[in-house]
């Protein structure tokens, strides 16, 4: 490998890096204000040919829950907020079987290559307001294609701010940090709201097992403690109140005591 194929590709890796820390703090600001993040992703190739029919090289998005974008979209598809390294931000929708593609139904955010995260975050709520009027059906462009890669390196550098979960993980691993953050404040919110009713819910056994499971995945799976806690609780109050009946229902609280111990 010549020294500029070597250069070449730690450009790449770099930028895929810094389009993830990106990404990361605009998936955090999304997520302070109670949207649920599903994952995001960054490629960093900024010379790859097989981009040239989007007119773009590089790129990163961020996805949501499928009941997030059915909530204000009404269907299924794909739905998210993009990334292009050559127009900035762009909200997508492809109805299922719609045969649309990425470039037909984005709605741009215009504002720049590399807008503050809390622009981003502006921008879908006016997209969850009026998804096919908010921003413009004209894509901008701020940047060639497969141009000037370490310039935009330096433009990402600068975006991806310190914040509660930072180095030294991966971009990955922050990420799973400030959904696990995410997830226990609403928990605890939710577990300790005044004036909740009780609810009737049938479930089948293998329901309930397969929510108590799930409530021990996020038990092992989490970097938080208190989450940690929390799952763990929870998964025990189901079980006994399905063993007890619905007369225990105020008998087996815990997961709601830990939390309001710690309001």
């Amino acid at each position: 490998m010549t020294f500029t194929e070597d250069r070449a590709t730690q450009v790449r890796s770099d930028l895929e890096a810094a389009i993830g820390g990106y990404m990361v703090v605009v998936a955090g600001a999304l997520l302070d204000e109670d949207v649920p993040v599903a994952s995001i992703s960054a490629y960093g190739d900024f010379d790859d040919p097989s981009q040239d029919a989007f007119e773009g090289d590089v790129e990163g998005s961020v996805e949501f829950t499928h009941a997030f974008t059915r909530s204000f979209l009404g269907d299924g598809g794909d739905a998210g907020l993009l990334w292009c390294g050559v127009s900035g931000w762009s909200f997508f929708h492809i109805p299922e079987s719609s045969g649309r593609s990425l470039l037909d139904s984005a709605r741009w955010m215009g504002g720049g290559l590399t807008p503050e995260p809390g622009r981003v975050a502006a921008f879908l709520s006016e997209v969850r307001l009026d998804a096919r009027n908010a921003g413009s059906g004209e894509r901008p462009f701020y940047r060639a294609p497969h141009s000037e890669p370490e310039a935009l390196l330096g433009r990402l550098g600068v975006l991806d701010t310190a914040g509660e979960c930072v180095e030294p993980w991966s971009v990955d691993g922050r990420f799973t940090c400030l959904r696990s953050s995410a997830c226990q404040r609403r928990a605890m919110e939710d577990l300790t709201t005044a004036g909740q009713e009780i609810v009737d819910v049938v479930l089948h056994t293998g329901e309930l097992k397969a929510l108590t499971g799930l409530l021990e995945y996020i038990e092992g799976d989490t970097p938080h403690d208190e989450l940690r806690e929390l799952a763990r609780r929870l998964a025990r109050d189901l079980t006994l109140r399905a063993r007890d009946g619905v007369q225990s229902v105020d008998d087996h609280r815990e997961a709601f005591t830990y939390a309001d111990e710690r309001r």
